[in-house]
C-alpha cells in the first residue's frame, strides 16, 4: 500500500521509471556510504571509550549516539533524554540539529522526524555534513587559509595530483574513477613513505590486491582505519564521498604541501574532470582497468544506430543519456547563487559557460535517443505496452532536457547582467578613486616646504602613504585588465566601444598618477639624500673649525720670547696651514651641495636658510685665515728679534707664506673655483664673486653632463635604416637647455669683467677669474660645435633613411616582377594560354617602365647624398645594385614577349583550339555520365530518372554531330598553315575525339533501348504495389488510431463494419500481389540486378505485411466484441468497491469511542487492527482494477476517460480511507503503548517504593555500632538516589492520556495513590536519613573519644609501670607526678561524660548498650582504676617499708645496748670503756635521727593520702617508732 501511495503522490509514472534507471547504482552508493560512515563513527567512539554502533540507521534514530558523536567532536558534554518514546528521540535529534546550527554546519531539508523515522538518504546526508565540517574542512582549514581558497575538494585534488605527478601510471582527474585500480592510493603512500614497499611490485598486482595493500599499509604505519573495502572501490563508479573522507585522513597525517600552480592546473582541467566528473556516467562498455587511468576522454557513448535499432540498444542509450542528464541537473543545482563579488561572478560566468558548452555537446546524444525512439515506434514491432512506455520515456526526456536548457540560459542571462553591472560599478569606483587621488596630488603639489629637514620627512611619509594606496588599488586595476565584455543583440558593438573608451581614459589617468608618484618620489629621495649629506658635512666642518680656532688661540697666547715655545708655535702654524689646504675642498663641496639642494627645493625660504648656513661657515673660514695670517706675522716678527738661525728656515718660510700658499694653491686648480675673498682686507664685491663662482660651476657642470649625454646620443656609424627619434628628442632637449643657459653665460661674462676690473684696481691677481672665464667660454663653444655636429649627423641619417625607404619601395615592386618572371612557365604553357600570357607580359613590362620617374628621383637623392661629406659608400652601391636588377628584369620581359609573339604565329587559331577543347570537355562529361552502372537502379524512380538521363545524353551526342563535321574540315585545312609536326598532333587529337563520340553513341543507344523495355513493366508493378500499400495503410491506420472505444456501441459497430470491408478487399489485394509476382518472374533475366533485388524485397515485405494485417484484423474483431463486456464488469467492480468503502467508513470511522477501562481500549485497538488488515487486503483488488483500467485507457484513451474518472474517485476515496484508518489505528496503538508504558513505569516506581519502605524498616533495629549505622544510612541513601526520570514519564504519560479522555478515572486514581504513597515515604525517608546521620555523627565522636582515652590510659599505664619498675617515686619527679595526676583527673571527667551521653541516648536495641558503649566504658573504667592504683604506688616512696623497718631495727639495737648506761664500776678504765660505748650509742642516735624524722613525716603523708592498703596499721607503726626514738633519746 505504501508503494501505491507514493505512486499516487506523483502521477507522472515516467518519473518513477526515470528514477529506476539509476536506482541500483544509487543503492550501491548508499550501502558503501553506510559502511564507511559506520566505520568512521566507531573509530571516533573507540577513542572516547564509547560502545560501537551496529546498524547506523537504527542506532542513530533516538539521537543519543549522535549526541555522543558531537560530544567527541566539539569537546563539550551535551544533555540527553533517557526516555524511549518518540518524543524523547525527537528532542535528542533536535538538540543535535541545534548544535550543528551553532557550529555553522549547513543542513538542507533535513528535519528531526527524518532521522527518527530512519530515512536512509537524509541520515547519510546529515552524517556527510558532519564529516565534511569536522573531518574535511577542519583538517584543511589552515591550508585553505594560506592559499586563500574556499573549495576543499579543489585543494584535495590539487594535493593528490601534485603528490602523484612522478608516477606515469597515475593520472588523478576526479574522486571516483581515478581510484578504482588502486594505483593512486599506493602512489600517495609511496611518494611520502618510499621505504614501505616497492612500487614495481604494486604495479603488477590486481586492482583488489592494490587497494588492500594500500589500506593495510596506511593502517599499520599511519594509524588510519580501514574505512573503505577494496571491493567497494574496484567498481565502475565508486562512491565519491567515501573516497574524499579517506583521502582527508591521509591528508591529515602526511605532509600538506599544496602550491598555487597545482590549484591552477586543476582549474584548467576540462570541466567534466573537475567537480562534476564523478557525477557523470562513464562508458557503459567495460574497459580494462589498465586503460581507464590512461584515457583522458569519457564522452557519453551512444549505441543508437539508424541502420539496426532494437529495444535493448535503445534502452542502453536511454539509460546513458538519462544518467548524464541527472548528473547535469545535479551539477546545475550545485552551482552557487550569483555572488556580489566581481571576481567570483567571473568565475561563475566561466563555469556556467563551460556547462553550456557541455549541454551543447550532448544535445546530439539527446536527439539521437529521441530519433531512435521514434524509429522504434515507426517500425511497428513493439507491443502496445512497450510503445506506450517508450512514448512516456521520450516525453520525460524531452521535458527534462528543455527545462534544464531553459534554466541554464536564464542563469547565463542573469550572470551577464550581474557581471556587467558589477564591472560598471568597479569602473565607477576606480574613477571616483582617481578623482580623489588627483585632488590629493594637487594638494600635495601646492603644499609648501619649510626650511628644515623634518618638513621633508613629513612629505616623504605622506608620499609613502600615497604609494601604499596605489599598491592597494593596483589589485582592482589588475582585475579590470581581465574585464569580461559581453556583446549581445541589444548592446552591439557600440557598447563595447564605449566601454573600451572608458577603460582607455581610466588607464591614461592611472598611468599619469603612477608616473607622477614615481617621479616625485625619486625627486624627494634625491633632495633628502643631498640635504642630509649637507647637514652632516656642515656639522663636521663646524666641529673642525672650532678645533682649529682653539689651536690658533693657543698659538696667539704663547710666549714668543721663549725660543722653545716659539718653535712649537711655528710647527703648529705649519700643521694648521696643511690642514686648511686639505679642508678647503670640503668647503667648496658644501657650497656646491647647498646650491644643488636649493635648486631642487625651489623654495626661497629653504634656500635662504641653506645659504645663510653656508655664509656663516665661509665667514668663520675667512676669520680663521685672517687670524692665521696675523699669527704668522707675529711669529715672523718674533723670529726676527731672536734671530733667524734659531728657527728652522723651512718652518718659518712655510708659516710666513701661508697666506700666499692658501690663495695661490687653488688658483692652479680648474675646479671648483676658490672661495670668496676676505671682506676685511680686500674690497671686492663678495656677492658678485659668489655669483660668479656659482654660475661658472653650474655652466661647467651642465657642459660636462651634456658631453656625457652627447656621447650616448651621437651616431657611431651610419646605417641603411636607423631609428633617430630618440636621438632627436635628446638633442632638442640639450639645445633647449643650451638656449636657456645663454643668459647665464652672458651674466657670467659680465660678472667676470666686473670682478676683473675690481681686482685690478685692488692690485689683486685676476688670472684665476680670467682662466675660469676662458675655460667656460671654450667649453661652451666646444659643446655648441658638438651639438651642431650631432644634429648634422642625425639629419644625414634621416636623409639616408628616406632614400633607402624610396629604394625599398622600388625593390618590393622589382622583386614582385622577378618572382612573376621566375614562376611563369612560358615554354610549358598550353596553346590556349599563350595569348593571355602575352598580355600579362606586356602589362608587367608597362608597369616596370612606369617606375622610371621614381627611379630618377632615387638617382637624384643618391647624388644629393653623395655630395655631402662623410656619406657611406653603401648609398651608391644600393642604387647601382637596384638599377642593374631593374634593367635585367626589363630585358627579360622584352625577350619573353618576343618569344610569345613568334610562338603564337606558328600554332592553330584560337577559335579552332576553343572548339576542340569544348568538344573534348563535352565528350568527357558525357562519358562520365554514360559510365553510370545500371546496378544502382533499384527502384522505379531511379529507373525513370535513368531513362531520362540516357535520353538527354543521346540528344547531346546528336547535337555535337555538326561541330564534329566542322572540326574535321578545319583539321584538313591545317596542312597549309602549320608545320607538319603540329599538323600531325592536331589530327591525332581529332581522331581521338571522333572515336570517343562513336563509342559513346553505341553505349548510350544500347542502355536506352534496355530501359525503354523495362520501365513500362515496372510502372505496372508500382501501380499494383500502391493498391496493396493503400489497403495496408488503411488497416494500419485503423489499428493504430481508431482503437475500440469500450462502452460506445455506435463506435464498435462502425469499427466492425470497417473490419469486414478490409477482409473483403483481401482477395483483390492477393490478385494484385499475384500480378506483381508474374512481372518479377519476367524480369528474372534482366541485366539490371538492382531492380530484381528491389522487386523481390518488395514482394517479401508485402507478403509478410499482408499476413500480419490479416491476423491483426481478425484479432481486432475479437477484441471489439469483448470490450463491451469488459467495460461493464469494470464499472460493476468500481461500484462494489465504492460501496464497501462507504460501509467501512461508517463502521470504523464514524463511531465515537470512549475508553473507561483498559479492556475497552485493548478491544478497540484489536478492532482497528482488524479494520486496517481488511483495508490493506483490498489493496490487491484496487491494484487489479487500476491496472486494468489504466491498460484500457492507455490502449483506447477516448473510451477509457469515463472509467479513468471513476477510477480516480475510487482511488482517492480508498487512499483517504487507508490514511484515516491507518491514522486512527496508529493513534490507538500509541495510546495503548502509552498506557502500557505508564503501567510499566508505575510498576518500576512501586517496586522502588517497596524497597524504600523495607530499607526504612531495617533501620529501626540497629546495634550501636558505627559500621552498622553507616551501612544502614548508605543503603537508605542509595535507594533515595533513584532518578526522577520515571516519575516525569509517569506524570507526562498520565497527563497525556487524561487530556485525551482515555482511562482518566483509573489513571487519576492510580496517580493519586502513587503520589500519596511517594510523598509519605519520601518524607519519612528523609527524616530517617537525618536521624541516622545525627546518630552516626554521635557514634563516630564517641568512638573517637574512647579511642583517644584508651590510647592515653595505655600510655599512662606504661609510664607508671616503668617508674615503679625503676623504683622512681613521685618525690623524685614531682612535676611529672602533677602532670600524671591532672591527666587521670581529666580522664575521670571524660568517662563520666561518656556515661551521661550513653544514658541520654535511647537504645536502638535491647542489647545495644551492653554490646557496644557500655562494655567499652566499663573496660576503660577498670583500666583507669588500675592506673590510679599504680599512681598511688608511684606517689609512695619506693623503699619506705624497708626504711621504716631499718629505722626500727637500728632503734631496737640501740635499745638492746642501753645496759651500758648502767655504770657499776669506778675503775677509770672501765668508766672509759662505758663512756666509749655511750658515745657510740649517742652517735648512732644522732645518725639515725634525720632518717627517723623523714620516715615518720613520709609515713604520715602516705597515711593522710591513703596511699597504702592499711593506713591504720601504718599509723600505729609510725607512732610506736616515734615513741621508741623519743624514749631512747631521753635515756
Amino acid at each position: 500500500m505504501a508503494k501505491y501511495g507514493e505512486h499516487e503522490a506523483r502521477p507522472d509514472s515516467g518519473q518513477n521509471e526515470f528514477s529506476d534507471i539509476i536506482k541500483s547504482r544509487s543503492d550501491e552508493h548508499n550501502d558503501v556510504q553506510k559502511k564507511t560512515f559506520t566505520k568512521w563513527i566507531n573509530a571516533r567512539f573507540s577513542k572516547s571509550g564509547k560502545p560501537p554502533i551496529n546498524d547506523m540507521f537504527t542506532d542513530l534514530k533516538d539521537g543519543r549516539k549522535l549526541l555522543d558523536l558531537l560530544e567527541g567532536l566539539i569537546g563539550t558534554s551535551l544533555p540527553k533524554e533517557r526516555g524511549s518514546t518518540r518524543v524523547h528521540a525527537l528532542n535528542n535529534v533536535n538538540r543535535v540539529l541545534q548544535v550543528l546550527h551553532q557550529n555553522n554546519v549547513e543542513l538542507v531539508n533535513i528535519g528531526g522526524t527524518d532521522i527518527v523515522d530512519g530515512n536512509h538518504k537524509l541520515t547519510l546526508g546529515l552524517l556527510w555534513s558532519i564529516i565534511l565540517h569536522w573531518q574535511v574542512k577542519d583538517v584543511m582549514k589552515d591550508v585553505m587559509s594560506d592559499l586563500q581558497q574556499t573549495n576543499s575538494e579543489k585543494i584535495l585534488l590539487s594535493w593528490v595530483r601534485q603528490t602523484t605527478r612522478p608516477y606515469s601510471q597515475v593520472n588523478v582527474l576526479n574522486f571516483t574513477t581515478s581510484w578504482t585500480d588502486g594505483l593512486a592510493f599506493n602512489a600517495v603512500l609511496h611518494r611520502h613513505k618510499p621505504d614501505l614497499f616497492s612500487w614495481d611490485k604494486v604495479v603488477k598486482m590486481s586492482p583488489i590486491e592494490r587497494l588492500e595493500h594500500a589500506f593495510s599499509k596506511a593502517q599499520t604505519y599511519l594509524g588510519i582505519e580501514k574505512l573503505l573495502d577494496p571491493e567497494d572501490v574496484a567498481v565502475q563508479l565508486p562512491d565519491k564521498k567515501s573516497i574524499i573522507m579517506y583521502l582527508t585522513s591521509l591528508f591529515e597525517v602526511l605532509p600538506q604541501q599544496v602550491t598555487i600552480d597545482a590549484i591552477r592546473e586543476v582549474e584548467t582541467l576540462p570541466r567534466k574532470y573537475k567537480k562534476e566528473c564523478e557525477e557523470e556516467e562513464i562508458n557503459i562498455q567495460s574497459a580494462r582497468p589498465e586503460e581507464e587511468h590512461k584515457s583522458l576522454r569519457a564522452e557519453t557513448p551512444s549505441t543508437v544506430t539508424e541502420v539496426d535499432m532494437d529495444l535493448d540498444s535503445y534502452q542502453i542509450a536511454l539509460e546513458e543519456v538519462l544518467t548524464w542528464l541527472l548528473s547535469a541537473e545535479d551539477t546545475f543545482q550545485e552551482q552557487d547563487d550569483i555572488s556580489d563579488d566581481v571576481e567570483e561572478v567571473k568565475d561563475q560566468f566561466a563555469t556556467h559557460e563551460a556547462f553550456m558548452m557541455e549541454l551543447t555537446a550532448h544535445q546530439s546524444s539527446v536527439g539521437s535517443v529521441l530519433q531512435a525512439g521514434n524509429q522504434l515506434i515507426t517500425q511497428g514491432t513493439l507491443s502496445d505496452e512497450e510503445e506506450f512506455e517508450i512514448q512516456e520515456q521520450m516525453t520525460l526526456l524531452n521535458a527534462r532536457w528543455e527545462a534544464l536548457r531553459v534554466e541554464s540560459m536564464d542563469r547565463q542571462s542573469r550572470l551577464h547582467d550581474v557581471l556587467m553591472e558589477l564591472q560598471k560599478k568597479q569602473l565607477q569606483q576606480l574613477s571616483t578613486w582617481l578623482t580623489f587621488t588627483e585632488e590629493r596630488i594637487q594638494k600635495m603639489e601646492t603644499c609648501p616646504l619649510d626650511d628644515d629637514v623634518q618638513s621633508l620627512q613629513k612629505l616623504l611619509e605622506e608620499h609613502k602613504s600615497l604609494q601604499n594606496d596605489l599598491e592597494a588599488e593596483q589589485v582592482k586595476v589588475n582585475s579590470l585588465t581581465h574585464m569580461v565584455v559581453i556583446v549581445d543583440e541589444n548592446s552591439g558593438e557600440s557598447a563595447t566601444a564605449i566601454l573600451e573608451d572608458q577603460l582607455q581614459k581610466l588607464g591614461e589617468r592611472w598611468t599619469a598618477v603612477c608616473r607622477w608618484t614615481e617621479e616625485r618620489w625619486n625627486r624627494l629621495q634625491e633632495i633628502n639624500i643631498l640635504w642630509q649629506e649637507l647637514l652632516e658635512e656642515q656639522c663636521l666642518l663646524k666641529a673642525w673649525l672650532t678645533e682649529k680656532e682653539e689651536a690658533l688661540n693657543k698659538v696667539q697666547t704663547s710666549n714668543f720670547k721663549d725660543q722653545k715655545e716659539l718653535s712649537v708655535s711655528v710647527r703648529r702654524l705649519a700643521i694648521l696651514k696643511e690642514d686648511m689646504e686639505m679642508k678647503r675642498q670640503t668647503l667648496d663641496q658644501l657650497s656646491e651641495i647647498g646650491q644643488d639642494v636649493g635648486q631642487l627645493l625651489d623654495n626661497p625660504k629653504a634656500s635662504k636658510k641653506i645659504n645663510s648656513d653656508s655664509e656663516e661657515l665661509t665667514q668663520r673660514w675667512d676669520s680663521l685665515v685672517q687670524r692665521l695670517e696675523d699669527s704668522s706675522n707675529q711669529v715672523t716678527q718674533a723670529v726676527a728679534k731672536l734671530g733667524m738661525s734659531q728657527i728652522p728656515q723651512k718652518d718659518l718660510f712655510e708659516t710666513v707664506r701661508v697666506r700666499e700658499q692658501v690663495t695661490t694653491k687653488k688658483s692652479k686648480q680648474e675646479l671648483p673655483p676658490p672661495p670668496p675673498p676676505k671682506k676685511r682686507q680686500i674690497h671686492v664685491d663678495v656677492e658678485a664673486k659668489k655669483k660668479f663662482d656659482a654660475v661658472s660651476v653650474e655652466l661647467l657642470n651642465w657642459i660636462l653632463k651634456s658631453k656625457t649625454d652627447l656621447q650616448t646620443t651621437e651616431i657611431k656609424e651610419f646605417k641603411k635604416m636607423q631609428e633617430t627619434s630618440e636621438m632627436k628628442k635628446k638633442l632638442k632637449g640639450l639645445e633647449k637647455e643650451q638656449m636657456e643657459r645663454i643668459p647665464r653665460l652672458d651674466e657670467l661674462n659680465q660678472t667676470g669683467q666686473i670682478l676683473v676690473e675690481q681686482m685690478g684696481k685692488e692690485g689683486l691677481s685676476t688670472e684665476e677669474i680670467k682662466t675660469v672665464l676662458e675655460k667656460v667660454l671654450s667649453e661652451w663653444k666646444s659643446i655648441s660645435q658638438h651639438l651642431e655636429e650631432v644634429a648634422r649627423k642625425i639629419q644625414l641619417q634621416e636623409d639616408i633613411n628616406a632614400y633607402f625607404k624610396q629604394l625599398d619601395e622600388l625593390e618590393k615592386v622589382l622583386k614582385k616582377k622577378e618572382e612573376w618572371v621566375k614562376h611563369t612557365p612560358f615554354s610549358e604553357s598550353p596553346q590556349q594560354s599563350l595569348p593571355s600570357l602575352k598580355d600579362s607580359c606586356q602589362r608587367e613590362s608597362t608597369h616596370l617602365l612606369g617606375l622610371h620617374a621614381k627611379i630618377e628621383m632615387a638617382r637624384a637623392s643618391c647624388l644629393a647624398l653623395k655630395s655631402r661629406p662623410s656619406v657611406p659608400d653603401f648609398v651608391q652601391q644600393g642604387f647601382d645594385s637596384f638599377l642593374g636588377r631593374y634593367q635585367a628584369v626589363l630585358q627579360t620581359l622584352e625577350d619573353r614577349q618576343k618569344w610569345l609573339e613568334k610562338e603564337l604565329k606558328s600554332r592553330p587559331g584560337h577559335t579552332y583550339l576553343e572548339t576542340l577543347k569544348t568538344l573534348k570537355d563535352t565528350l568527357n562529361d558525357s562519358e562520365n555520365k554514360a559510365q553510370m552502372s545500371l546496378n544502382v537502379l533499384n527502384d522505379l524512380a531511379k529507373m525513370e530518372k535513368g531513362l531520362q538521363e540516357k535520353k538527354a545524353l543521346d540528344e547531346i551526342l546528336e547535337n555535337q554531330k555538326p561541330t564534329l563535321h566542322k572540326l574535321a574540315e578545319e583539321t584538313k585545312a591545317l596542312e597549309k598553315n602549320v608545320p607538319p609536326d603540329v599538323e600531325k598532333k592536331y589530327k591525332q587529337e581529332f581522331h581521338d575525339v571522333q572515336g570517343k563520340w562513336n563509342k559513346l553513341k553505341v553505349m548510350v543507344s544500347k542502355d536506352l533501348h534496355l530501359l525503354e523495355e523495362i520501365t513500362p513493366k515496372l510502372r505496372t508493378f508500382e501501380a499494383d504495389s500502391k493498391v496493396i500499400e493503400k489497403w495496408m495503410d488503411g488497416v494500419k491506420e485503423f489499428l493504430m488510431k481508431e482503437q475500440a472505444a469500450q462502452g460506445d456501441a455506435t463506435g464498435l459497430q462502425r469499427q466492425l463494419d470497417q473490419c469486414s470491408e478490409f477482409v473483403n478487399e483481401i482477395e483483390t489485394i492477393e490478385s494484385s500481389l499475384k500480378n506483381m509476382k508474374e512481372i518479377e518472374t519476367n524480369l528474372q533475366s534482366s541485366p539490371v540486378p538492382g531492380i530484381k533485388t528491389w522487386m523481390q524485397a518488395r514482394l517479401v515485405d508485402y507478403q509478410t505485411e499482408l499476413e500480419k494485417f490479416s491476423k491483426e484484423i481478425a484479432t481486432q474483431k475479437n477484441k471489439l466484441s469483448e470490450s463491451q463486456e469488459k467495460t461493464v464488469n469494470l464499472k460493476k467492480d468500481l461500484a462494489e468497491m465504492q460501496e464497501w468503502m462507504t460501509q467501512a467508513e461508517e463502521e470504523y470511522l464514524e463511531r465515537d469511542f470512549e475508553y473507561k477501562s483498559p479492556e475497552e481500549l485493548e478491544n478497540a485497538v484489536e478492532e482497528m487492527k482488524r479494520a486496517k488488515e481488511d483495508v490493506l487486503q483490498k489493496e490487491v483488488r484496487v491494484k487489479i482494477l487500476k491496472d486494468s483500467i489504466k491498460l484500457l485507457a492507455a490502449k483506447v484513451p477516448s473510451g477509457g476517460q469515463e472509467l479513468t474518472s471513476e477510477l480516480n474517485v475510487v482511488l482517492e476515496n480508498y487512499q483517504l480511507l487507508c490514511n484515516r484508518i491507518r491514522g486512527k489505528c496508529h493513534t490507538l496503538e500509541e495510546v495503548w503503548s502509552c498506557w502500557i508504558e505508564l503501567l510499566h513505569y508505575l510498576d518500576l516506581e512501586t517496586t522502588w517504593l517497596n524497597t524504600l519502605e523495607e530499607r526504612m524498616k531495617s533501620t529501626e533495629i540497629l546495634s550501636e555500632k558505627t559500621d552498622a549505622v553507616s551501612e544502614a544510612l548508605e543503603s537508605l541513601e542509595s535507594v533515595l538516589r533513584h532518578p526522577a526520570d520515571n516519575r516525569t514519564q509517569i506524570r507526562e504519560l498520565g497527563q497525556t492520556l487524561i487530556d485525551g479522555g482515555i482511562l482518566d478515572d483509573i489513571i487519576s486514581e492510580k496517580l493519586e495513590a502513587f503520589n500519596s504513597r511517594y510523598e509519605e515515604l519520601s518524607h519519612l525517608a528523609e527524616s530517617k536519613q537525618i536521624s541516622l546521620e545525627k546518630q552516626l555523627q554521635v557514634l563516630r565522636e564517641t568512638d573517637h573519644m574512647l579511642q583517644v582515652l584508651q590510647e592515653s590510659l595505655g600510655e599512662l599505664d606504661k609510664q607508671l609501670t616503668t617508674y615503679l619498675t625503676d623504683r622512681i617515686d613521685a618525690f623524685q619527679v614531682p612535676q611529672e607526678a602533677q602532670k600524671i595526676q591532672a591527666e587521670i583527673s581529666a580522664h575521670e571527667l571524660t568517662l563520666e561524660e561518656l556515661r551521661r551521653n550513653l544514658r541520654s541516648q535511647p537504645p536502638t536495641s535491647p542489647e545495644g548498650r551492653t554490646s557496644r558503649g557500655g562494655s567499652q566504658v566499663d573496660v576503660l573504667q577498670r583500666k583507669l582504676r588500675e592506673v590510679s592504683t599504680k599512681f598511688q604506688l608511684f606517689q609512695k616512696p619506693a623503699n619506705f617499708e624497708q626504711r621504716m623497718l631499718d629505722c626500727k631495727r637500728v632503734l631496737d639495737g640501740v635499745k638492746a645496748e642501753l645496759h651500758v648506761l648502767d655504770v657499776k664500776d669506778v675503775d677509770p678504765d672501765v668508766i672509759q670503756t662505758h663512756l666509749d660505748k655511750c658515745m657510740k650509742l649517742y652517735k648512732t642516735l644522732s645518725e639515725v635521727k634525720l632518717e627517723v624524722e623523714t620516715v615518720i613525716k613520709t609515713g604520715r603523708h602516705i597515711v593522710q593520702k591513703q596511699q597504702t592498703d592499711n593506713p591504720k596499721e601504718m599509723d600505729e607503726q609510725l607512732t610506736s617508732l616515734k615513741v621508741l626514738y623519743n624514749d631512747l633519746g631521753a635515756q
